[in-house]
């Protein structure tokens, strides 16, 4: 599977907007240079590894979702709420805010996606997206 570096940083940016993380923030928790968190976010040219030691300063972050899309955003919790390296992930937003940046991103990825002939996937990911909300409504 080959890797897209604006898929990433779209997924990226949809991450930490949901964190509400801003640029100063970002530096401050990965030590990275704004430059190099810029060019993530927008998709430009950087090394793997780069991205991969910037990716564990997030605790709750699946970098199989960010760099292939594939699984959960989330890393798996434990039964305490807390991830599987005990620290506590939590969203700042309401779950309604959260489905509907979502929804919002999968529109994104779906423009880019159909541009580039993968209709078929972005179909899956609309349908667990769906199947998720009819399993988590309140």
């Amino acid at each position: 599977m080959a890797i897209d570096l604006q898929q990433i940083g779209k997924r990226f940016r949809f991450y930490t907007n949901l964190k509400e993380l801003e640029m100063p923030a970002l530096q401050e928790m990965t030590g990275s240079s704004s430059e190099l968190l810029t060019n993530i976010i927008c998709g430009k040219n950087y090394l793997l590894d780069d991205l991969v030691a910037i990716l564990k300063n997030f605790h709750d972050l699946n970098p199989q979702w960010i760099i292939y899309g594939e699984g959960s955003m989330f890393k798996p919790l434990n039964e305490d709420g807390t991830c599987q390296d005990g620290q506590k992930g939590c969203l700042k937003k309401d779950k309604a805010a959260y489905l509907q940046q979502m929804k919002n991103m999968l529109i994104e990825l779906d423009a880019a996606e159909v541009a580039k002939g993968h209709q078929a996937d972005v179909e899956a990911l609309k349908a667990k997206l769906e199947q998720y909300k009819a399993t988590h409504q309140e």
